[in-house]
Formats: C-alpha cells, structure tokens, sequence
C-alpha cells in the first residue's frame, strides 16, 4: 500500500471478523453473544441480572466516543426503561457528570490504544466513586485493559492501527458494541431472543459487505 491510510482500510473486514471469531454462539437455532468472564466479569452479570445497573454509560474520545452511540442506541432498545443508557465523551462525564456515589453505574470505555488520556482518567474516577467498568480496547497489556473489570479485545488485541483517522479500530468497536449490548440485555432479561438472534445474524454479514464495498474501488 501507498500509505498505512489505505493498509487500514483493507483490512478492516478481517479485523472485524476477528473481533467476532468465537463470540457468538448457535443454541438451537438461536444466536447469542458468548462473552466470557475475563470480558464481562459475574459479579456484573449478577448485578445486571438483579438490576443493580441503574445506568450504563458509554465514555470514549474522538471516533471512539462515536462508536460508542452505536453500542449505546442498540442496549437502548433492548434494555427496558428503568435503566438509562448514554454515550458521552470521557471529558463530558468527568468534568460535569460524576456522582459521589456510583455502585448504580456501569461504565464501558472504548479506546483503540488503551492510552487515553481522557477516558483513563474518567474510568479511574469513576471507579473510586463505585463504578464497574468494561473496557473496549484494540491493545492487549494496555492501560485500560489495567484498569476495566473485563476487557473485550477488538480484533485480537494486538491489531493496532498505525493511521491517523480511525478506520479498521472504529469498525471493529461497532462490532464490540452490539456483542456487548446483546449480553448486557440477556442478563438484564430485557429484550428478546428474536431480537438479538437477527442483529447477531446481520453483524455477521458486514465483513464480506466491507470487503465487497472495498473490491469496488477501481471503479
């Protein structure tokens, strides 16, 4: 390639695969997110199975910050309305948002490098105030990987991205998004089967639909 630019997005629909490869699971006919304890620890899933969760709260920078609405419209519909769901930029809940009190709130931080500033800080804070975090990050022995209760690794963990603009990280985050928002409504018992079956079906098919757009270039 001409330049990393172009490397990252070609291979953006392998990245977006392997941010999916053994996450979903078939159970008679059905698919579901399978997210296991190192991604979503059980003492969140019990909480969120005894509606602890008051809130869940979607925190990220730049592109990151964008992902993370698509997580967040998604568990919208899914979840019922007694628990709030939001995406925010990291800088919005630490500089005006943070509570003294946050046992009720679940965060999920996303950030490509595990490095950011912004979204570290804000997850620290956060959880000295009683908040459980779920981190979305592109590198493995990273500093939020450190830092999140349960780390769902885009990609493989070790396909950092070496563009400027996000490009491959930013899809795969979509991607983590929604695995997370079906097992969040799955132990929560909101939503229904049906509904994540077709969304798990429909995520499965974006990898090619990226490849066959990408194939499309010359013209």
């Amino acid at each position: 390639y001409k330049h990393f630019f172009l490397k990252e997005m070609n291979e953006a629909p392998q990245s977006f695969r392997k941010t999916l490869r053994g996450k979903i699971a078939e159970i008679e006919g059905v698919m579901r997110a399978s997210l296991d304890t190192s991604v979503i620890p059980q003492d969140v899933i019990d909480k969120l199975s005894r509606r602890s969760f008051n809130r869940i709260r979607v925190i990220g920078q730049g592109t990151a910050a964008i992902a993370g609405q698509s997580l967040a419209q998604i568990l919208g519909t899914l979840a019922d309305r007694n628990v709030q769901v939001d995406a925010l930029p990291a800088t919005e809940l630490s500089g005006f948002q943070l509570g003294l009190d946050m046992s009720d709130t679940l965060i999920v931080a996303i950030s490509q490098s595990g490095t950011t500033t912004d979204t570290n800080r804000t997850v620290d804070l956060a959880r000295a105030r009683g908040a459980s975090v779920i981190g979305i990050v592109n590198r493995r022995g990273s500093e939020l990987a450190a830092k999140a209760d349960g780390v769902l690794y885009t990609s493989d963990g070790r396909d950092v991205e070496m563009s400027v603009a996000s490009t491959k990280a930013f899809y795969s985050q979509v991607a983590a998004g929604v695995l997370l928002a079906c097992a969040f409504s799955e132990a929560m018992g909101t939503g229904s089967n049906e509904e994540r079956h077709h969304l798990l079906v429909a995520l499965r098919t974006i990898p090619d639909a990226l490849a066959k757009v990408l194939s499309m270039r010359p013209k």
